[in-house]
């Protein structure tokens, strides 16, 4: 499937040993869809630069996007930005109109105070660092790499005012519920798949008692055209009986 992609680094020791539940890494895989991006991963990772640094090496050639969620902050366990500065070859650099946003941010909730010099490292940012989004809350870009806050409600604010950015065609689905195991599938579905690779085809087996259906199969692609061939070729090849029911195509 042609079309941008994207891979998203989740940063954090708290994801990894449970303390917190990501919830940015399965709401991100959503918002990338509906906006027409493909996600080739997701990778967890310690709040260790190296680890950030390898995911980013893996990822940054092959992704449109690479986003990375969490580890922007102030404390000492926040290494993301520096992490993606020396994995671009970057220097970090203070960039003036970061800390004019820091600086009104905190005088907003601090009664005019100005922040200590621990929140204005927070604009120290890889060299060429673009500002996008919300000005008075600027998300980072560098490359093709965006940088994004952990706290969800933060992460998802500013991935929204990012959207318009990323989106593109929207992906066609149609799906076919069947009242049959896969192991009576296997064959027909590699069968169709091979003669239709512009589009992609899933296969999902149920197992909880009284469902409806035991396999869901997907075709998908960003060719409607290309969706509804494959779509009547397998409905040609399967068995009246065991189709329940078809949707989209």
């Amino acid at each position: 499937m042609t079309g941008p992609t994207a891979a998203v680094i989740v940063v954090g020791n708290e994801v990894l040993s449970a303390k917190v539940e990501d919830q940015n890494g399965p709401w991100v895989a959503r918002r990338l869809r509906e906006l027409g991006v493909r996600l080739l991963a997701i990778h967890v990772v310690a709040d260790r630069p190296e680890e950030i640094g390898a995911a980013l090496g893996l990822e940054r050639a092959r992704a449109s996007w690479v986003f990375t969620s969490g580890g922007v902050g102030p404390t000492h366990d926040d290494v993301t930005v520096a992490a993606v500065a020396a994995a671009l070859g970057r220097p970090l650099v203070r960039l003036a109109p970061l800390e004019a946003a820091l600086r009104a941010v905190h005088r907003r909730y601090h009664a005019g105070s100005e922040p200590p010099e621990v929140v204005l490292r927070m604009a120290d940012v890889p060299e060429g660092t673009r500002l996008l989004g919300d000005p008075s809350y600027p998300t980072l870009a560098v490359e093709n790499v965006i940088l994004l806050p952990g706290p969800p409600r933060f992460f998802r604010y500013q991935f929204d005012q990012l959207a318009p950015l990323l989106r593109s065609d929207p992906f066609q689905l149609a799906e076919i519920h069947l009242s049959v195991g896969e192991e009576r599938l296997a064959l027909v579905l590699a069968d169709v798949a091979r003669a239709h690779p512009a589009v992609e085809i899933g296969s999902y087996p149920r197992f909880d008692e009284g469902a409806e259906y035991r396999v869901r199969v997907t075709i998908e692609s960003r060719d409607a055209g290309a969706v509804a061939v494959a779509l009547q070729a397998l409905l040609e090849v399967l068995p009246r009986e065991w189709v329940v029911r078809v949707e989209g195509g």
